[in-house]
């Protein structure tokens, strides 16, 4: 009985990779179709090192074994976004979990003040660095630039984006969505909202 049970568990757990590895592909395929549309590039990979180069970002610093896949890169205006889906991992052992969000980083010559803005429905997972919150706007907790918080809520609720979490930093603007749809479908933030509100902002 006990050969039969770890043959079932062994079976279901292939069948399990089986369709994760067809989901992920299939959502592989519908960004890089998504990044041409747009005249982007696409890498499956990270080309740029993204963990490194946007550390300075509570998101990009959580957890351990960071990894950015399904990169989407291009201009912007006269700025450079990258837009990809980030995954680390929090505990160890039996305890260990993986994390995935989409991320979109555009860098810009703008002089923003830094703030982080995280959204109420991804509370439990929130960084380090906004559990001591300086206020609270919309759906979301905040730490640094009350006006700029104030400002980014505004604009996050009037063009639909109350499922995301903000933050600026050394110029440049980071957006993100917890989770990925395991159907397939291009779950990505629209570079469209960045570019829109980087134009906003520009003419504070």
């Amino acid at each position: 009985m006990f050969v039969i049970i770890l043959v079932v568990a062994l079976l279901a757990a292939m069948v399990s990779f089986v369709v994760m590895g067809i989901f992920h592909e299939k959502r592989t395929r519908m960004i890089s179709a998504d990044a041409f549309g747009r005249s982007f590039r696409f890498s499956r990979e990270d080309p740029f090192d993204i963990p490194q180069r946007y550390r300075d970002f509570a998101l990009i610093s959580c957890g351990h074994s960071p990894r950015a896949f399904n990169v989407s890169y291009g201009q912007v205006d006269s700025w450079t976004l990258r837009s990809f889906d980030f995954r680390y991992e929090v505990g160890h052992g039996t305890r260990r979990m993986s994390r995935l969000y989409n991320v979109t980083v555009v860098d810009t010559q703008l002089e923003l003040p830094d703030v982080m803005m995280w959204n109420d429905s991804d509370g439990d997972n929130a960084p380090l660095e906004i559990r001591q919150v300086d206020g609270h706007v919309g759906g979301w907790s905040f730490t640094g630039d009350a006006q700029l918080a104030d400002w980014l809520c505004d604009f996050a609720q009037k063009e639909g984006c109350r499922n995301l979490s903000l933050q600026t930093v050394n110029n440049s603007l980071l957006l993100s969505r917890s989770g990925g749809d395991k159907s397939g479908k291009v779950n990505m933030i629209d570079p469209d909202i960045a570019a829109d509100l980087l134009r906003e902002l520009k003419t504070l």
